[in-house]
């Protein structure tokens, strides 16, 4: 992948990995986090977090508009890997998202977050200001 179009992002956050994985893999915990802004919410999350299950976020602004992301998860290592496509509901463009989780300690937990395959830097930095909000959200929920 072209590195001018691949995005990482590097997170710590005050919870066990496992914790860190749940809220990533469990839809009424990601209702607590998964969109970049508080004047969002989450009204619908599915996911079905194994090697090939699928996953669907619908996220709202207060004027009632919808985003709405969903993929296959490549790859579902409990508490160290997730690998699942990404792909907006009004789009054909399919990206990969790989988030790693790694202990630092039992209560602290380094996140490692890498979207790849934006077609364009534009892409890529538009991404990066919502996966910045949710994280920002992910922190605050734990």
């Amino acid at each position: 992948m072209n590195a001018g179009t691949t995005l990482v992002l590097k997170r710590t956050f005050p919870a066990s990995c496992e914790r860190v994985f749940a809220m990533w893999t469990t839809a009424e915990l990601m209702k607590k986090w998964f969109c970049p802004g508080k004047d969002m919410t989450i009204p619908v999350a599915e996911v079905d977090a194994r090697d090939g299950g699928s996953y669907r976020i619908v996220m709202q602004n207060q004027d009632g508009e919808t985003y709405s992301p969903s993929g296959v998860y490549e790859k579902v290592v409990p508490n160290e890997k997730l690998v699942f496509s990404w792909k907006w509901a009004d789009s054909e463009i399919i990206t990969r998202v790989t988030i790693d989780f790694r202990a630092i300690s039992d209560a602290e937990t380094e996140l490692t977050l890498t979207h790849e395959g934006f077609p364009e830097t534009d892409m890529r930095d538009r991404h990066n200001e919502g996966w910045e909000g949710c994280l920002s959200r992910l922190s605050e929920a734990l």
